[in-house]
């Protein structure tokens, strides 16, 4: 008998619901609104809220927002120092510190990347550059982190009067692996904060925020960045192209066979560039190139 009612009651139901169909013709706009109310996807604050339930503009910027107060200022490594008679340098700031202070935040950073990636706007896409690049970063800090650490008792670059090494290891593999991570990270954080500074979107005192990071991005690609491709022995960001050959402006005591102009050309956006080019095309190429520290302005004779 229980079977029996509850196939009586469910019979009821249908043809209650057939009932407003037919009568109404349509479900009534209060049905309609509870049914959309409870809903998942529908919170928000008006254009900022996604149909799909997506964090809109300003719950991605109010969450940025937090985390920049939080966000190291400084991030390892800072500088790098050479010495003309070793093959490797020294590193400037203190990676496991860096990486200290972002690891209560990679899970936020992770959380951030994929709401912002999942808002298919040009300003979902700046912020998941960013996001990205310090979790990049913080990925990278890691084997810094741990060459920096090791062996801290033993001297480094020791032998005994034999010869034979008596100081530590350097773990210089896992420095290299971390750098290059790192630089990864510090190139997302470059065209993130670039875009946010090109949008405005912030509230003022976010916006400045964000436009001093941009400053220091810029400042890290000029002056850090190439110091620390050569420290791992790879190709720097600006290369010299020549314009001109065998002309000169003191004939007679200059020899043209060694007179030539060149410029300072970004190297990707060089191999970029199809086909032979023009004066024209390096002259432009050339003033778009940042002035970075692994090409200096030629001296003046």
């Amino acid at each position: 008998m229980k079977v029996l009612s509850g196939v009586l009651a469910l019979l009821g139901v249908g043809v209650l619901l057939a009932v407003v169909l037919v009568g109404g013709g349509a479900v009534p706009a209060q049905f309609a609104a509870e049914v959309s109310a409870d809903a998942p996807g529908t919170t928000g604050d008006g254009d900022d809220a996604a149909e799909d339930g997506a964090l809109g503009v300003t719950d991605l910027l109010a969450e940025l927002g937090e985390l920049e107060a939080a966000l190291p200022q400084d991030p390892a490594p800072s500088g790098v120092e050479f010495d003309d008679s070793a093959t490797w340098g020294r590193l400037e700031g203190d990676a496991g510190a860096t990486r200290a202070v972002l690891d209560p935040l990679e899970p936020r950073l992770r959380r951030l990347f994929v709401a912002a990636d999942d808002t298919d706007t040009e300003l979902g896409a700046a912020v998941a550059l960013v996001a990205r690049g310090w979790l990049d970063v913080w990925s990278g800090l890691g084997p810094l982190a741990a060459w920096e650490a090791h062996d801290l008792e033993f001297p480094n670059d020791t032998d005994d009067p034999d010869g034979v090494a008596t100081g530590a290891d350097e773990l210089r593999g896992a420095a290299e692996r971390g750098l290059e991570q790192v630089l990864v990270g510090r190139g997302r954080l470059h065209t993130g904060y670039t875009q946010l500074r090109a949008l405005g979107p912030a509230e003022p005192d976010l916006q400045v925020a964000l436009d001093l990071r941009a400053a220091a991005a810029d400042d890290f690609d000029a002056e850090v960045r190439p110091l620390v491709l050569k420290l791992l022995s790879q190709a720097t960001p600006t290369v010299l192209v020549t314009t001109e050959r065998f002309a000169t402006t003191s004939p007679g005591s200059q020899a043209r066979a060694r007179s030539s102009t060149v410029v300072c050309v970004d190297r990707e956006a060089l191999a970029s560039a199809a086909g032979p080019l023009t004066p024209e095309q390096i002259d432009a190429l050339s003033a778009a190139t940042p002035a970075r520290v692994d090409c200096p302005a030629p001296a003046q004779p």
